[in-house]
């Protein structure tokens, strides 16, 4: 039995998150396949609106308001099922409970990746990893010098991106004991300087800029999830025939995060990148 075609939402911040749609779920385990076009044949499920969910919080979109699971139902004419529910399971509810309206709540005590299944009249998704992250409290520097310097060169690629900028988000917890990080977790950065470079929007197009943010594979990306370290890091490439030979002077990097509507303490985290152009 197949079903229809995974569907999800589109990325909200390209190469942040690196979200897929959720594939989904048709019955393994069924032997008759049900031609009556009310009943459910196979579900879709859509990506998160998220990375994780704050311990003690809802699930949140990547604008920080609360957002529910959400999937269909579909017939095996691929028509949505309108009037079917779909409602979504926790298989760790100590650490992960989901609300008949779908909203996924992070216990208070939780920090772990939880699976999660989607069912629809009985016919049941493949689980799904949802985190649930230690709430962050602040956004320090990973690395003892936010200050760099770059001798580009039109000839030797390697020096035609900056150092890694690399930032933690702590969790500082009320009991004593060391701080703790917030991993799976959105953080921003922008380019604020110079005003030609500032324009970027972690989009293919930021390459026609004299600078721009890019990821780990080269792409043009502005936000980064923090790693399993609590790491987030994004690194500026120059397009160096861009400047003027010879020139010297700096671009400057803001990293900043943001829990529901309020910036972290220690946001914006400035980084500054001296050049040298050939």
């Amino acid at each position: 039995m197949t079903g229809p075609a995974p569907r999800g939402r589109p990325h909200q911040a390209a190469g942040i998150v690196g979200f897929l749609a959720l594939a989904v779920a048709i019955s393994a385990t069924c032997t008759k396949i049900p031609t009556d076009p009310t009943l459910v044949f196979s579900l879709a499920v859509d990506s998160l609106p998220g990375p994780s969910v704050v311990a003690g919080d809802t699930l949140r979109d990547t604008n920080g308001v609360a957002t529910p699971l959400s999937g269909r139902a579909y017939n095996i004419q691929n028509q949505v099922l309108p009037n079917v529910h779909v409602q979504f399971l926790s298989l760790s509810p100590d650490q992960l409970t989901v609300s008949a309206k779908n909203f996924a709540i992070g216990t208070a005590s939780g920090d772990s990746i939880v699976r999660v299944l989607a069912d629809a009249n009985g016919l049941q998704s493949l689980p799904f990893n949802v985190p649930v992250v230690l709430k962050p409290n602040n956004l320090v520097f990973a690395d003892s010098d936010s200050i760099s310097s770059a001798a580009l060169s039109l000839t030797t690629p390697d020096s035609d991106v900056s150092a890694a900028l690399n930032v933690l988000l702590i969790h500082q917890p009320d009991t004593v004991g060391a701080d703790s990080v917030t991993r799976s977790y959105i953080v921003h950065y922008q380019i604020t300087y110079p005003a030609s470079a500032a324009k970027g929007m972690g989009t293919p197009s930021d390459s026609t800029l004299p600078a721009y943010l890019i990821e780990a594979d080269g792409q043009p990306s502005r936000t980064d999830t923090t790693d399993g370290n609590g790491m987030g890091s994004r690194v500026v490439h120059f397009s160096v025939a861009q400047f003027q030979p010879k020139s010297v002077d700096s671009i400057v990097v803001m990293a900043t995060a943001v829990y529901r509507d309020s910036v972290i303490a220690g946001s914006p985290r400035r980084f500054v990148i001296h050049y040298t152009a050939p």
